[in-house]
C-alpha cells in the first residue's frame, strides 16, 4: 500500500493520519503537533502508551492548578516535544515556564507535504522561538524533524527533547531495551516508594545495584504487575550513538528510536510502573518513556543550569534542526 493521508474528527479535534504498509500514525496539530499513536500493522499492534483520560474532548473545562496539573490535563500519551524548559517549572524572562515547555500544549498551524507527511508551524508566546515540525512516515520509519529559531532580540536558553511513552500491548515484561553503550545516571533528586535504584548513582549500562545492594540489569523491564510497583528515572549520557531500541520477544516485535546526538546528546528514560499512589497516576498505568534530550536532569531549566550546563544556548536569529526516527520491524 503506498503511503497516504487522511483527516478525521477526534473528540472535537483534527487528526490526521499517515499511513504506509507498515505503519499508521496519528497527529494531533492543536494540540502540540501530539503523536498519539503508532501502530505496528502487520500485527495490529499499538505501541504507544495513552493516558487514562486519552485525548480530552476540545475546549474540556479543567480547574486551575499548577503547571503539572495543567500539562497532565491535556496529556493524552504517546509523543510530544518538551522545550523550551524541561522537567520542574521555573521562571525565565520574567515570566514562568511550566513543567516541560511551552512546546507540548502550542497549536500548530499544519499543511501536507508529501504522501503521508504533514508540516507543522508555531510561535510560542512566553518564549520569542518559532517552531517547525516536519512528522512523516515512510515504509517502517516514522521521522519527525524539528528546527527551532530565536525570533526574539535577546539570547536565550533552552531544553529540546522528546517525550516518546510506550505501553501496552507492546510494552510488557518481554520487552528488552538495549543501547550500543552509554553511561547510567540515576536522578538525584527523585525518590519515591517504588524507587529501586540508588538516588544519584552512576554506572556503566547495563547492570547497577539496587538500593537492597543486589545487580539490576536495564535490557529487563519489568513486567505490569501491580504487587511490584518500579518507579525509576535516569539519564543515558556518554552515549555510544543516538540510539535505543525496546524489543518485544513474545511479539517478535523491535522499536528503534535513533536520533542526533549533536543536538540530544543525553536520553531520560521514565518507568511509571503501578507506582505512584499519588497525583496524576494513583498506581494505575504501566508506562516505560525514552526521551531524546538536549539536557539533564529533568529537574527545569535552573537545574539544569547549575548542576550539568547542558543547556542550549540561541542567539537572537539562531537555529537548530533534529531529527528523530522511530523503525518498527520484526525482529530478526
Amino acid at each position: 500500500m503506498p503511503e497516504s493521508q487522511q483527516v478525521r474528527d477526534v473528540r472535537g479535534w483534527e487528526v490526521v493520519r499517515l499511513e504506509s504498509a507498515e505503519l499508521a500514525v496519528d497527529v494531533v496539530p492543536g494540540k502540540g503537533g501530539d503523536i498519539t499513536s503508532v501502530r505496528w500493522l502487520a500485527g495490529d499492534v499499538e505501541l504507544m502508551w495513552q493516558s487514562p483520560w486519552g485525548l480530552r474532548h476540545r475546549g474540556a473545562l479543567f480547574v486551575p492548578g499548577e503547571t503539572e496539573a495543567t500539562l497532565m490535563d491535556a496529556y493524552p500519551g504517546g509523543w510530544q516535544t518538551v522545550f523550551p524548559n524541561a522537567g520542574d517549572a521555573v521562571e525565565e524572562h520574567g515570566v514562568l515556564w511550566g513543567m516541560h515547555g511551552e512546546a507540548w500544549l502550542a497549536a500548530y498551524d499544519w499543511e501536507p507535504t508529501g504522501p503521508a507527511e504533514v508540516t507543522l508551524r508555531t510561535r510560542l508566546v512566553r518564549s520569542p522561538f518559532e517552531i517547525e515540525r516536519r512528522i512523516g512516515v515512510v515504509g517502517a520509519d516514522l521521522t519527525v524533524t524539528e528546527t527551532v529559531r530565536n525570533a526574539g532580540g535577546v539570547p536565550v536558553e533552552a531544553a529540546w527533547g522528546h517525550h516518546v511513552a510506550f505501553g501496552q500491548p507492546f510494552l510488557d515484561g518481554s520487552c528488552r531495551l538495549d543501547t550500543p553503550g552509554a553511561t547510567v545516571v540515576v536522578d538525584d533528586e527523585r525518590d519515591e516508594p517504588a524507587s529501586d535504584l540508588v538516588i544519584g548513582s552512576r554506572f556503566a549500562w547495563p547492570e547497577g545495584l539496587d538500593r537492597a545492594g543486589g545487580v539490576v540489569d536495564l535490557r529487563h523491564v519489568p513486567g505490569p504487575d501491580p504487587a511490584r510497583p518500579v518507579e525509576r528515572l535516569y539519564y543515558l549520557v556518554d552515549l555510544a550513538c543516538g540510539e535505543v531500541s525496546l524489543t518485544n520477544q513474545r511479539l517478535g516485535v523491535r522499536a528503534a528510536l535513533t536520533w542526533d546526538t549533536s543536538v540530544m546528546p543525553q536520553t531520560w528514560m521514565w518507568y511509571e510502573m503501578h507506582a505512584g499512589a499519588g497525583f496524576p497516576w494513583y498506581q494505575s498505568v504501566y508506562v516505560l518513556g525514552i526521551e531524546p534530550h538536549s539536557s539533564y536532569p529533568g529537574q527545569g531549566l535552573h537545574a539544569i543550569r547549575r548542576k550539568t550546563g547542558t543547556q542550549l544556548h540561541f542567539e537572537p536569529g539562531g537555529s537548530r534542526t533534529a531529527t528523530t526516527t522511530l523503525s518498527v520491524n520484526r525482529e530478526h
